[in-house]
């Protein structure tokens, strides 16, 4: 925990109406889930303002609150009532210090994951290895930014014996500075691929906006990289890191071999030692490794780690599977999307032993930048060439791929639409018993609005184990 004078030190505030009888244990910035005790920060958003929810959050039960000292002067009357209060020039690099200071109070390994793919299911499978034998407190869904690591950070308590943080990023130094408030101890590397060249601006800039998370570690910290990536195991080998290679090559410090997938569940070996967790998504057998590297890294002995992940589970939008009461089955991979895990989602579904049609509905992969068209025709030469029955689209960008797959597959009914409702009112009436329906896109194009459309008219009958 923190104290409110440590707290007013460290932003050199003024601390407004002490009440010594509260310390600052865990940070909000949304009243909905604010807990007893939390610290509130009033940020100023486009759409909402956090200080106009300041007297909900004290009866919440806040024990102070980060708010703006331009705000905090013109309504000195309105403020009498609440105490603790905090105010700041800024209270966004405010909040940043602050998290900092807390995440410095307490000496638990800590390990860092970011990559152009591949992150959150990596940080899942660590987490889930970890907690099989200590307390582990871990970014939950999305909160890899410069808001939810921090947010992240202030539910660290003294039980925790681990933390695992995903960190994302879209422009050059932001995993630098997350990594500043993070202090990890190990860190992966997922991969590094096109995405999110908008605000990189190439392959290169993302190679080195990634390798700023390496950066952060002390020599002699463990650095998981992927085998076939010879860029990252030359640049993290310069810093001084004991580099762990992933994959099926010979070059793998950890080697993966005998993948399959049988009732459900993907088996695979590494280093020659079985493991299985539930799902038909044989590419991520590769995150999986990563976590047992590191999760060896921090500590856990490889014999301690159970063969059968029974339990393991992805969030949602993550290649996750549901029967409608069609008969069809739906696969929902639409949390995001970029040229690598396409490729990786399409190479799962053309393998996919079903009675029916595998039925495609993908919309645009975004923040590719200058090089957006030429990633949408390449999907289309790839959609055209993978063995599926029926491609459906809406958006600019992947019209351009739907045009690719007609001139290069004819014979294959591939077609645009206007928007979501119009390609879920058609689909409606094509789909039958025995159907695979893979929806992938990215979470901008707004995909899950085709399977809230469909679910309502088609019912799920049951949840499948499938990641």
């Amino acid at each position: 925990m923190l104290s409110f004078p440590e707290a007013a030190a460290l932003l050199g505030a003024e601390l407004q109406a002490a009440d010594p009888s509260r310390l600052i244990s865990g940070a909000s910035i949304d009243t909905r889930t604010l807990e007893k005790g939390n610290l509130f920060i009033a940020f100023r958003g486009a759409r909402e303002d956090g200080h106009g929810y300041l007297a909900e959050a004290f009866s919440k039960g806040a024990s102070g609150a980060l708010i703006e000292r331009a705000f905090f002067e013109r309504n000195l009357r309105e403020l009498a009532g609440f105490s603790n209060l905090l105010p700041v020039q800024d209270t966004f690099t405010a909040f940043t210090v602050l998290a900092k200071a807390y995440r410095g109070r307490f000496k638990i390994p800590t390990a860092g994951i970011t990559g152009s793919v591949g992150k959150t299911s990596t940080k899942e499978f660590l987490h889930f290895i970890l907690s099989q034998s200590r307390n582990v407190l871990t970014t939950r869904g999305n909160f890899n930014n410069h808001l939810g690591l921090p947010l992240t950070l202030f539910g660290l308590k003294e039980a925790h014996q681990a933390c695992v943080a995903e960190l994302g990023a879209n422009h050059k130094g932001e995993i630098r500075e997350l990594a500043a408030i993070l202090k990890p101890d190990h860190a992966i590397i997922t991969c590094v691929a096109p995405a999110h060249l908008s605000g990189f601006g190439s392959l290169e800039g993302i190679y080195e906006a990634k390798l700023e998370l390496f950066e952060s570690l002390r020599p002699g910290s463990t650095a998981v990289i992927p085998d076939d990536d010879a860029v990252l195991f030359a640049r993290a080998g310069r810093m001084g890191l004991h580099v762990a290679r992933v994959g099926q090559s010979p070059l793998a410090d950890y080697r993966i071999s005998e993948v399959r997938v049988l009732d459900a569940f993907v088996y695979f070996k590494v280093n020659g030692r079985p493991y299985a967790f539930p799902g038909i998504t044989k590419f991520l057998t590769r995150n999986a490794a990563m976590a047992i590297a590191l999760a060896e890294a921090m500590g856990v002995k490889i014999a301690e780690i159970p063969d059968v992940w029974k339990n393991f589970k992805l969030p949602s939008g993550r290649f996750q599977s549901r029967l409608l009461e069609s008969g069809v089955t739906v696969i929902d991979d639409g949390y995001n999307a970029s040229p690598a895990s396409f490729k990786a989602a399409l190479e799962v579904f053309s393998g996919l032993q079903t009675p029916g049609r595998r039925v495609l509905v993908f919309s645009d992969m975004l923040e590719l930048g200058s090089e957006e068209i030429y990633y949408h025709e390449e999907l289309g030469e790839k959609i055209a060439g993978a063995g599926l029955n029926l491609i459906l689209a809406y958006g600019p960008l992947a019209g351009r791929a739907i045009k690719k797959v007609q001139a290069e597959n004819p014979s294959l009914e591939a077609l645009h639409f206007e928007g979501p409702r119009d390609l879920a009112d058609f689909l409606r009436s094509r789909l039958r018993k025995g159907d695979a329906l893979l929806l992938k896109a990215s979470r901008g194009m707004k995909i899950d609005e085709v399977t809230r459309l469909l679910g309502e008219a088609m019912p799920a009958r049951e949840r499948l184990i499938l990641n």
